[in-house]
């Protein structure tokens, strides 16, 4: 019984072990040169052969041989997995329709914040800069474990609310329940498609999905959302190729909790997390050990008993933790790792909030979980993962825009600044700059 799920306490007792820790909850630098070298191969043979070397990716790592001219999903196919899902499962059609209207309503939000700027200059011409919606994008939807409709809300109600104009969806193929030996998209991703109004939908996943985002067809500008470690690792090397919204990888959660905690509550969140995937992190930071003992005797009660224990079992050996610590290295083990989500399971977690600003989502209070957040309670659930929370936010709007400037100048505006451009420009060795400038200042 309870095979490695029970996690024993560790303390944390100096700042000078915050390195070690944050170190333990990252992958092996042999498992990163693996990743790299397998997306590296499969990118590589994408760019150099199109479509044909995605399928044959797909039919090596997900035995799966897909028909090239039956890739895109029809618009019957869309209308029919909706209608069957209307019918079949009313109740589940409607929770699609919440999630979806509550993420909507918070992207039109995003939206109305993100203003264009104009700023008058003295002459009668004007500085500034507009909001511009990107042309082509990909959203990855992934499904090598669980399929998630709640991750194509997520991906493309933001892009759709942005204005883009062509959304490309990819999700690895599964098998359809009514053609024996057919493979596409899973039925439910595929009624929420429909009912998002997405129109392309191909049923192929890994990094060779993203390679045929960014090398073939549909060249898109911008990959969106989350994966395992091959899909964070792909967007990483196509950096530069197109635009990605983050490396959104296997998901990480932190919780911080005192004794006001429910052990219960504590465990499920983190099993929540840990039954995404193997490579998944989840841990709990309390200064109470009588907690933290509560927790680890629910977290292996639970995950014996769970439909997932096997997932569980790989995640919570590898990246489930239960640390003894009090509030203040508590934070900064929080601000150092930067985890993907940060649930507060505290009696008083606003005076917690100030100094937490490096994590992608906070959950704030005990009856906040993260589960929330994942199906649809307005933020999006594409987060940054393996530490770049640092500096990166959340997938948005904003995510699928770009800022333009804009410079419109008058003649008298170009005379005035003209003199001291030129000064400038002599200065940096740059005599055409001034030269350029000097003359819109002699123009009547």
């Amino acid at each position: 019984m309870y095979r490695c799920y029970f996690i024993p306490i560790a303390d944390l007792t100096d700042r000078a072990e915050l390195p070690r820790w944050v170190a333990s909850l990252t992958r092996s630098s042999e498992t990163e040169e693996d990743t790299r070298r397998t997306v590296a191969a499969i990118l590589g043979d994408v760019r150099s052969r199109g479509l044909d070397a995605a399928l044959d990716w797909t039919e090596r790592l997900d035995g799966v041989r897909l028909d090239p001219a039956a890739l895109r999903v029809s618009a019957t196919a869309f209308a029919e997995a909706r209608t069957r899902l209307d019918r079949e499962r009313p109740e589940l059609m409607a929770a699609l329709r919440v999630m979806i209207g509550n993420v909507r309503r918070f992207a039109e939000g995003q939206r109305a914040c993100l203003h264009d700027l104009e700023l008058p200059l003295p002459g009668g011409g004007t500085v500034g800069e507009r909001w511009c919606p990107l042309g082509t994008v990909g959203v990855y939807i992934p499904g090598g474990r669980a399929f998630y409709p709640s991750t194509l809300a997520m991906t493309v109600i933001p892009a759709q609310v942005a204005g883009v104009g062509r959304i490309v969806g990819v999700t690895p193929p599964r098998p359809q329940p009514t053609l024996p030996g057919a493979w596409g998209v899973d039925p439910l991703v595929l009624a929420c498609a429909a009912e998002l109004g997405l129109e392309e939908l191909i049923p192929m996943g890994g990094a060779q999905a993203l390679g045929w985002l960014a090398y073939g067809e549909p060249a898109v500008d911008l990959v969106a959302g989350p994966g395992n470690r091959f899909v964070a690792e792909a967007k990483r090397q196509l950096l530069g190729v197109c635009g990605i919204d983050a490396l959104a990888g296997p998901t990480e959660l932190l919780v911080l909790a005192d004794g006001s905690a429910d052990p219960a509550w504590v465990a499920e969140d983190l099993l929540a997390q840990a039954e995404h995937d193997p490579d998944a992190a989840a841990v709990l930071v309390s200064g109470d050990r009588t907690l933290l003992e509560a927790v680890a005797t629910e977290l292996a009660t639970r995950a014996e008993a769970s439909p997932r224990r096997e997932i569980l079992a790989q995640s919570l050996a590898r990246h489930g933790r239960l640390v003894h610590a009090g509030k203040e290295l508590a934070i900064a083990l929080a601000q150092a790792w930067a985890p993907e989500h940060l649930e507060l399971c505290v009696g008083d977690p606003e005076a917690w909030l100030p100094a937490l600003t490096a994590a992608g989502a906070v959950f704030i209070g005990s009856a906040s979980a993260e589960a929330f957040g994942d199906y649809g309670a307005g933020p999006n659930h594409v987060l940054p993962t393996s530490r770049t929370a640092r500096y990166t936010s959340p997938l948005g709007v904003a995510t699928y825009l770009k800022r333009q400037s804009l410079l419109a100048l008058a003649p008298a505006d170009a005379r005035a600044m003209a003199p001291w451009v030129n000064r400038l420009a002599e200065a940096e060795g740059l005599p055409h700059h001034g030269r350029s400038a000097d003359l819109r200042h002699h123009h009547p």
